[in-house]
């Protein structure tokens, strides 16, 4: 009677799950690298639009300021043209990396440093 209950047990053999596994190492190995590019496009995204906000500030400061296109402007100056709730509101001046913007001229707009 013993020996009919262990020779009943059910389960997954070695090669079943090797399979499996190879499965899903197959299916990351796809999705892995998809998702990092997805990533790095959406940081791109984040600071084109940083820089589009940011030459609107400076557009607008300029129009409001009475200020040539060569007027160098500061980060402070602008912060009262940034939407409050945007990350670059926020940042005081950084990136969406972290990297500081510095402003060189009006027209000029933006210089990013690594």
């Amino acid at each position: 009677m013993l020996q009919k209950l262990n020779s009943r047990r059910g389960g997954f053999t070695l090669v079943e799950i090797m399979i499996v596994v190879a499965i899903i190492a197959l299916l990351a190995s796809i999705a892995v690298p998809n998702f990092l590019r997805a990533r790095l496009r959406s940081q791109a995204t984040a600071c084109k639009q940083d820089l589009r906000m940011l030459d609107a500030a400076i557009e607008q400061y300029a129009i409001e300021n009475n200020k040539k296109p060569t007027d160098a402007v500061a980060f402070t100056n602008l912060k009262a043209y940034i939407k409050e709730n945007s990350p670059l509101y926020y940042n005081g001046g950084n990136d969406t990396l972290g990297n500081p913007v510095l402003f060189s001229t009006i027209s000029a707009s933006v210089v990013f440093h690594k």
